[in-house]
């Protein structure tokens, strides 16, 4: 065998200059970028790479040897037509129109047969029988991945030049004179190198987080897992209980073993996203599975996966990485982690596989042990924590992240805490305070050195919400309960119906009522009933892949939220069935089969139901009691019944409209383009009432108001701020035409 050395893929640009990237062997999960270098001259490529991989040499995350190869490699090149993204009536779809690509892939043998095949521009490899399989393989690929995609993408992979691989042994290989390149460059179980790290080795160097305070459930468990015939152990307990932790002490355990008697079990930690990586082709995961196994039989190693769910999930060809474990588990030793609710999931998928494995529950601490641990934990975190701010912490953490256990709740937060400017001793006014800025729920509604009354907290709303009095303070008694600890703990904390005519101000008071609960608008999650009025419509909401913008993802990601539900009556019979468990008993299941916490979120729901029968005087207010009638005519008694305050809205007068003229004046006016010139913007009083008798509609209420505001107020002030960039440090006056406005540089007729 030749003695390794480098493969650069070169692109020659069309004015001559050179691209060169370093190929990897094999890849891992969050891999970097490989060194790549820009030049003229091959000279100054070689030049420019060889210093990065000086750097690289010392960085201990990076292996060299990963970028060593034997094999030589020949470039192809084959076209791929796509058909990308079009439009027909507005409406996206694939086009007829055929573009051709042309893709360079580079391919070598391998020993004992088969073939590599890459496409190095792209991070993309693969293994096929026979060279000739790998243009279909890859026009295949590549049709379907572009197929109906935006026609800009198709940029990324035209062809820039010419592509070729080129073999490089610069001095930095005889420099090293491996064992940290050669000696290393094939692992012993190079399948297990891929995908996991051995955390006994990463404990021995220092690399893994350190554990504060004792566990008894390590105490119970230690000399198992270093016995001569470690069982498969299934770690179970809530989240932020700490299973993880106890991982981590258990190979600081097997370090310290080691040291005693030469050797200890070793711990491969993965995931079932590291298993599957960029495994795209049909069998190629399943094989990288049977090596696992094949490399970890009869070794006494421990193979830790952390979380069981993703070892019992469908893949798309409906197998489950479970499905291999589970034949060599008399062999094999896994460590898996899971909540009490994927264990009884489990046991309903797979019973065999559960069996297979020693439970060992991790409760959660008491309250003492967690201000004792917490306490530990800021000290080495040099963070000075009076015992009564920890106390502080502990009930704001109680109350408002209920879906993570302690202390793992308690620990993040002190992380967070640590990262910021550097505090003094936190006492319990001062932990308020810091929660109040890490979670955004406002002070006034956590500390209870902060007085803030039913009344006050109405008051807030009604600044911001014109003529819905009467709905500011059902909301202000709501935020109250909120402040005083007294919601019901298994419900979310609140529930409201919002109903009334549309435009009457349902949406900004949610709108509100999320500024005033949890610090912003950002953290309403707005949901529009009419686009659920379909079957089916529920995998929609309780989708959780990654990037889905589900309700169940979007919850889970900030349990702390407004979930608005507008125009329920519209929902779904299935949709409103899901919400009788979300407003019933706080939670969900998504797609996945897991638990979605709505305990800390407040529930809004908005309707039109009766509007079309109430007197135009307002809805609810000449009405008496009667739209309460329509309402339980109109939703199942299941639904209203979990319903804590049904709120009518009443229709807008022109007074009311006037105000929110002022309302929307004050927004136009602290926009940065007026601030920043020093643009004052006024209006006179008729003026005003002209505004609002334009920005009401009898149907659509103060609706249009905005958009008035945008056509005949701010296009006019763009107009001439646009023609005349001097424009600055004056009055801009709104008044109707004919009237006077004296100082004013700008009058805006309307």
């Amino acid at each position: 065998m030749s003695k390794k050395s480098f493969r650069l893929h070169v692109v020659v640009h069309e004015d001559g200059r050179r691209t060169a990237r370093l190929l990897r062997t094999w890849d891992a999960l969050f891999d970097r970028p490989a060194p790549s270098a820009f030049g003229v001259t091959m000279a100054d490529i070689h030049e420019e790479l060889e210093a990065k991989l000086e750097a690289l040499r010392l960085d201990p995350a990076e292996r060299i040897d990963r970028f060593l190869w034997d094999e030589s490699f020949e470039a192809h090149k084959i076209k791929v037509d796509i058909h990308p993204l079009s439009s027909v009536e507005k409406r996206a779809v694939i086009g007829k129109k055929q573009i051709p690509l042309v893709l360079t892939y580079v391919s070598c043998p391998l020993e004992g047969g088969g073939f590599r095949v890459m496409l190095p521009r792209f991070g993309a490899w693969f293994i096929v029988e026979d060279l000739s399989l790998a243009p279909d393989v890859l026009r295949h690929a590549v049709s379907t991945f572009l197929l109906g995609e935006h026609p800009r993408w198709l940029y990324d992979f035209r062809e820039v030049g010419d592509e070729y691989v080129a073999e490089w042994a610069p001095a930095i290989l005889a420099r090293t004179r491996l064992p940290d390149v050669e000696a290393a460059a094939t692992p012993v179980r190079p399948e297990l190198a891929r995908v996991a790290d051995e955390l006994v080795e990463r404990a021995a160097r220092g690399k893994l987080a350190p554990v504060v305070g004792d566990s008894a459930v390590f105490d119970a468990i230690r000399a198992w897992t270093v016995g001569p015939r470690p069982p498969s152990i299934l770690l179970v307990g809530p989240p932020g209980v700490g299973k993880s932790t106890l991982v981590r002490r258990i190979a600081a355990h097997h370090v310290a073993v080691r040291r005693e008697r030469g050797a200890a079990p070793r711990i491969h930690s993965t995931s079932k996203d590291r298993i599957v990586a960029g495994m795209v082709y049909l069998g190629m995961w399943q094989e990288r599975c049977a090596t696992l196994v094949r490399e970890l039989a009869e070794e006494g190693d421990y193979l830790h996966v952390d979380a069981l769910g993703g070892l019992l999930e469908a893949q798309p060809d409906g197998a489950r990485i479970a499905d291999f474990l589970e034949p060599a588990m008399g062999e094999l030793h896994v460590l898996t982690e899971c909540t009490e609710e994927d264990l009884e999931r489990a046991r309903r998928v797979r019973p065999s596989f559960v069996q297979a494995f020693t439970i060992v529950r991790v409760p959660e601490p008491e309250a003492h042990e967690t201000i004792l641990l917490a306490l530990a934990y800021a000290r080495r975190k040099d963070l000075d924590v009076h015992p009564s701010g920890m106390k502080r912490l502990l009930r704001h953490l109680s109350l408002l992240e209920r879906s993570v256990a302690y202390p793992g709740k308690a620990l993040r937060f002190l992380d967070w805490l640590s990262v910021g400017p550097a505090p003094g001793t936190l006492h319990a006014r001062d932990a308020s305070l810091a929660y109040a800025r890490y979670s955004g729920v406002p002070n006034t509604l956590l500390s209870d050195d902060v007085a803030a009354s039913a009344a006050d907290l109405a008051g807030h709303l009604r600044a911001r919400v014109i003529g819905q009095d009467a709905a500011c303070d059902v909301c202000g008694r709501v935020l109250a309960r909120f402040k005083a600890n007294l919601v019901d703990p298994d419900r979310p904390c609140g529930t409201l119906l919002f109903v009334g005519p549309t435009g009457v101000g349902k949406t900004e008071l949610a709108r509100q009522l999320a500024r005033t609960t949890f610090g912003g608008v950002e953290r309403m999650i707005r949901l529009d009933m009419s686009e659920y009025m379909r079957p089916g419509a529920v995998q929609r909401l309780i989708r959780a892949r990654a990037g889905s913008m589900g309700l169940a993802a979007r919850v889970r990601a900030q349990p702390l939220s407004l979930v608005l539900f507008d125009e329920i009556e519209k929902a779904h019979p299935e949709v409103v069935d899901l919400l009788l468990g979300v407003l019933g008993e706080g939670r969900m299941t998504d797609d996945a089969g897991r638990l979605v916490d709505f305990r800390t979120t407040l529930i809004v729901m908005t309707s039109n139901v009766g509007v079309a029968d109430a007197r135009p005087v307002g809805f609810g207010e000449a009405e008496g009691g009667d739209f309460t009638r329509k309402v339980r005519a109109h939703f199942r008694p299941e639904l209203y019944n979990r319903i804590d305050h049904v709120v009518a809205f009443r229709a807008l007068s022109i007074d009311d409209v006037e105000r929110i003229v002022d309302l929307e004046l004050g927004s136009v006016g602290s926009r940065a383009g007026l601030v920043r010139r020093g643009l004052h913007l006024r209006v006179t009083g008729r003026a005003r009432r002209r505004l609002a008798e334009l920005g009401h509609d009898a149907t659509f209420g103060a609706r249009p108001l905005k958009r008035l505001f945008e056509e005949r107020v701010v296009t006019p002030i763009a107009a001439r701020i646009a023609a005349d960039p001097s424009f600055r440090v004056a009055d801009i006056v709104v008044a109707t035409p004919g009237e006077d406005a004296p100082g004013a540089a700008l009058v805006v007729r309307v």
